[in-house]
């Protein structure tokens, strides 16, 4: 417990590698095709070969690691194979929060289940190696498909650092420590997230509030949360004339990017060239509790609506 407790005081995943896991056939692959020889007699002038090139690709792959996630806390299996027999805990996360961190840039996948592997990644798939990479570090057997996972494959293993409200409920389990759910209560007692208990009700597995989600504003701080609107606005005439909604719906919502636990800065707020001009981006520094610094850019239409974010 004392380690999930850091992981939770330090707000990180931790994310090993594929050997670590507990299905021996994880992360299965092969490489080579038929055309191979044809391809060697074609490299020979340049004294390269299909296996120079498969042996740069087998060093990319297998240095992937992982962090494992589930569709939902509700798996009674899930929790007797991966929360200590129903006394640890199912973490909540934001699907759009937690890549503000050390996730930036990776992809959430959905695990396929399948009887057979993927064939063998050719020597022509190189040029598009991520792809086929990322397909099969995201495929298992078949008689896996009930923990419905999802992953987030890292290029590297080890501490991956996420915002304070990206954690938004803790489901501890029916027979979690009374000792236990009192640590982690403290702990949370100010920050944004809720904290549910679990208890059983006849053959239902039932949750409920043993601590409420603590509200941004008065959660505790780990950025600065500066803020000057003068200073980041660069040209106000122009996005009056942007927006068709008063300008203080744009100032509250740079007040509340501001307000949130890990905002170190807002940065910037302008016209946005990568949409043609038709949103409004803000850019905004956030801390990590790793004291990383972690950049954010969103973008909103001419209403204050959030859009895609084009990075």
């Amino acid at each position: 417990m004392d380690r999930e407790l850091r992981a939770l005081e330090q707000a990180f995943l931790w994310s090993p590698g594929f050997s670590e896991m507990n299905d021996p056939m994880e992360a299965f692959y092969e490489l080579g095709g038929v055309a191979d020889p044809m391809i060697d007699q074609l490299l020979a002038p340049s004294g390269k070969s299909t296996s120079d090139m498969y042996r740069m690709a087998q060093s990319i792959i297998d240095n992937f690691c992982l962090v494992s996630f589930s569709s939902g806390h509700l798996d009674l299996p899930m929790w007797a194979y991966y929360a200590s027999n129903f006394a640890g805990m199912c973490l909540e996360f934001s699907t759009e929060e937690i890549f503000v961190g050390d996730f930036q840039n990776e992809r959430l996948l959905p695990v396929t289940y399948a009887k057979s592997p993927l064939p063998p990644i050719a020597f022509h798939e190189l040029d598009k190696v991520e792809t086929a990479i990322q397909a099969r570090l995201s495929r298992k057997r078949l008689e896996w498909q009930h923990e419905k996972e999802w992953r987030i494959l890292t290029g590297a293993g080890g501490a991956r650092s996420y915002l304070d409200d990206a954690l938004t409920r803790i489901f501890l389990g029916p027979r979690t420590m009374d000792a236990h759910a009192e640590r982690i209560c403290a702990l949370f007692q100010n920050r944004p997230t809720e904290i549910l208990r679990g208890k059983v009700v006849g053959y239902e597995l039932a949750f409920d509030v043993i601590k409420p989600a603590t509200p941004l504003a008065a959660s505790e701080r780990v950025g600065e949360g500066k803020f000057d609107l003068d200073e980041i606005i660069y040209d106000r005439s122009e996005l009056d004339a942007f927006l068709r909604v008063p300008f203080d719906r744009l100032s509250d919502e740079l007040r509340a990017i501001a307000a949130r636990p890990n905002t170190q800065a807002i940065s910037g707020c302008d016209l946005s060239g990568t949409h043609n001009k038709n949103a409004i981006y803000v850019w905004s520094e956030h801390k990590l509790r790793s004291d990383r610094i972690a950049w954010r850019k969103v973008y909103f239409d001419r209403h204050m609506k959030p859009l895609a974010s084009a990075q």
